[in-house]
């Protein structure tokens, strides 16, 4: 049952938008993101009317953000999000809709960023770390459920330390974005002191990967070669240990060309075997023939030819 509404939108609107939100919004359904961004366009006049009710706009909005993420559409997406927002802005107002809420502004962090709007993107990261500081995440529950069952789908356990160990880490990721490496570094730095202690916790070392990979990204961007190599070998251990074959590839590619900018020829050559051992080892063709593909091209950076005289 809808919340009683003391504004009301154009009666047209709920026949048109209901099928709209239900296939947006159901897990595993397929549809056409530019013809539902069109159709959920199309909806929004029934909503510029004086009086429209503001649990309409947001769901409207919050439909539209999310079409607009799916299809790789950042700035839209934000300033979808920003107008389902401004129609609604406390999540108390309406408990039906605090998910979305919740999902609308976290989500934003990235879709600004993404769209090169840095500081509107910290802004949220701030709120959201002046509301739930690092220290005390370990008393939120440690990651969200949906209800079994319920229709429409209902979020449970939100936000969950793991979400917010997220909004911690895009902090890292939107200052590296913006070229401060060393803000994004210490940011991350206190991140990985808290992460390394709840991740154990929780039995989930393998969510290290991330800002072991954020943090070797910094090291690397402020000329700290050794110690970007430090926290890319213990993001390959994590990945070797959680089977992650996807995360060891690329720690192994990242750590042979680290040692092949410290000019440590033999070192890269060493983690070009390991990685070619791997691929062999799980029978992967396609990582096979890769490897073969930077053996040559390591082999032409070691040792170019001469030009002919």
């Amino acid at each position: 049952m809808l919340t009683a509404q003391t504004k009301q939108t154009d009666p047209a609107f709920e026949p048109r938008f209901a099928p709209l939100h239900a296939t947006v919004f159901t897990e595993g359904g397929s549809f056409s993101g530019s013809a539902m961004s069109e159709q959920l366009q199309d909806l929004e006049p029934l909503l510029q009317q004086p009086g429209a009710a503001p649990r309409d706009v947001f769901r409207l909005y919050h439909a539209q953000a999310s079409v607009y993420g799916r299809r790789d559409m950042p700035e839209q997406a934000a300033q979808a999000a920003a107008t389902a927002l401004a129609a609604m802005p406390d999540a108390a107002s309406d408990p039906q809709l605090a998910y979305a809420q919740f999902f609308l502004r976290y989500s934003s962090i990235r879709w600004l960023a993404d769209s090169q709007q840095f500081d509107a993107a910290l802004q949220l990261v701030h709120g959201f770390q002046a509301e739930y500081p690092l220290p005390r995440i370990a008393s939120l529950p440690a990651e969200m459920h949906w209800a079994p069952h319920s229709t429409p789908a209902q979020a449970l356990d939100f936000p969950s330390q793991l979400q917010l160990l997220g909004i911690y880490e895009d902090q890292g990721y939107v200052l590296h974005e913006q070229g401060k490496y060393r803000e994004a570094q210490q940011a991350n730095q206190r991140l990985l002191t808290v992460a390394r202690e709840r991740l154990q916790a929780l039995g989930m070392p393998e969510r290290l990967r991330g800002v072991l990979n954020n943090l070797a990204q910094n090291c690397y961007e402020l000329g700290e070669l050794d110690q970007a190599s430090h926290y890319l070998q213990e993001r390959l251990a994590i990945a070797l240990q959680a089977q992650d074959h996807a995360t060891v590839y690329d720690s192994y590619f990242q750590l042979m060309v680290l040692a092949q900018e410290q000019g440590q020829s033999q070192q890269a050559r060493q983690w070009l075997t390991a990685y070619q051992q791997h691929a062999t080892a799980q029978q992967d063709g396609e990582q096979q023939a890769r490897a073969q593909e930077l053996q040559a091209e390591l082999a032409q950076r070691q040792h170019p030819k001469q030009p002919a005289l």
